[in-house]
């Protein structure tokens, strides 16, 4: 019982992935992934010659990371990303997810860039370093070069 109320703790700390929080919800699931040793599985396919023992491991191990998935992106991301054919391999979910809200988006990196220059410095330094911290992370998650002469 205690290892489960550990597990639920852990999970939690990962943000629900809305769509406006990628690249944060991004690395904090791939951490979680890689602490379950369940990344593999959301990055490749069941490889073409494994054993019949092999596979069923992997498969298993893709049904928990599409469940851990499954609990941190909210109800609309869901409807986004899951379907008949994602929702049977985590590697096919993990790259739906990547594939809507990276910059293979025009409309997500137009997101990301207008948040960017809407950012302003509002008095407090420390949350105007937070923000921009952010910013430049969603900005390299979604493959969004800012000219030099703006970082100055």
């Amino acid at each position: 019982m205690a290892n489960k109320t550990i597990e639920l703790k852990d999970i939690s700390n990962i943000p629900m992935l809305d769509g406006t929080n990628f690249a944060h919800w991004h690395m904090q699931m791939k951490i979680h992934l890689r602490s379950k040793d369940l990344i593999d599985v959301c990055k490749k396919p069941v490889p073409s010659n494994a054993s019949m023992t092999i596979a069923n491991k992997w498969s298993k191990a893709s049904n928990k990371a599409i469940n851990l998935i499954a609990t941190r992106i909210t109800e609309r991301v869901f409807r986004e990303v899951v379907n008949v054919v994602t929702i049977e391999k985590a590697n096919l979910l993990w790259e739906q997810i990547e594939e809507q809200y990276t910059s293979k988006r025009a409309v997500n990196r137009g997101h990301v860039w207008m948040d960017w220059q809407r950012s302003f410095y509002d008095g407090n330094l420390q949350n105007y370093i937070d923000l921009r911290r952010k910013l430049m992370m969603e900005l390299k998650a979604n493959s969004i070069v800012v000219p030099p002469e703006l970082l100055s």
